[in-house]
């Protein structure tokens, strides 16, 4: 079987939340705030380089109304908001103004060679390749020296200490696809841009590191392979939970 990051992080964060959507593939047509938020952004920073590649760069005026054309087209009523105190405009303006710190901070986005945008990557885990990852890189560089950046884009509303990132997982994985690719010798840098905060976490991996990362995840997929018993687990993230309130018993 193949797996994802995403898959596995929901499998960690709640069992049955993993077994109704990834085993009885139930599909809920229910979207929050925050993930259509980050869609959104998305979007027009992927729209942004895209025009960068071609030789081109918007003007952060239309840059911002690019950014209200896709809210627009793609706002629904059936999009949830979970923090009742604040309405749609009040992420609509977080939306905009990651969209225009970025576009300041990095205008006129020359800094390095864009290798892909939304890059999908598969990847084995083990020589035998039992172990298979799915991933989609936001923006995957390559600098003036040659090295290689994998960026991912992020619009939550809390900064995570530097602790927590470095337990992150999900670009550490990609970097053994991007090794691959590349090449062993290439050196790969991690960078998240948290861009409600205007801050980016620049971190890299050694290899002990990686072997280390490869374990823990060929040991999530033993663990989710070998389990029968898919029981729910409460947590602040019910409420943002598809199932939340129709499915699940808690």
């Amino acid at each position: 079987m193949i797996y994802s990051y995403s898959k596995l992080s929901t499998f960690e964060n709640c069992r049955f939340q993993y077994k109704l959507r990834y085993i009885d593939k139930i599909i809920v047509e229910k979207d929050t705030i925050e993930r259509f938020l980050g869609n959104v952004v998305h979007s027009t920073l992927e729209y942004l380089y895209n025009d960068v590649i071609k030789g081109g760069i918007r003007e952060k005026a239309d840059v911002i109304k690019l950014y209200h054309w896709f809210w627009k087209k793609e706002y629904n009523d059936k999009i949830v908001i979970v923090k009742k105190q604040y309405g749609k405009d009040h992420y609509k303006l977080i939306g905009e103004r990651c969209v225009e710190r970025y576009y300041n901070k990095y205008f006129p986005f020359n800094q390095n060679k864009i290798l892909g945008m939304e890059e999908k990557i598969q990847f084995k885990l083990d020589e035998s390749g039992k172990y298979i990852l799915n991933g989609v890189i936001d923006r995957l560089d390559e600098t003036p020296k040659g090295d290689i950046e994998i960026h991912d884009y992020k619009t939550g509303m809390t900064l995570p200490s530097d602790f927590h990132m470095n337990k992150e997982r999900q670009l550490p994985l990609y970097q053994i696809g991007i090794k691959e690719k590349f090449g062993k010798d290439k050196n790969i840098y991690l960078i998240w841009h948290y861009l409600a905060f205007d801050h980016e976490f620049n971190i890299t991996k050694t290899e002990d590191d990686i072997v280390k990362i490869k374990n823990e995840t060929i040991n999530v997929i033993d663990e989710i392979e070998k389990t029968t018993e898919f029981t729910p687990k409460k947590s602040p993230l019910c409420n943002y939970c598809e199932y939340f309130g129709s499915y699940c018993p808690k």
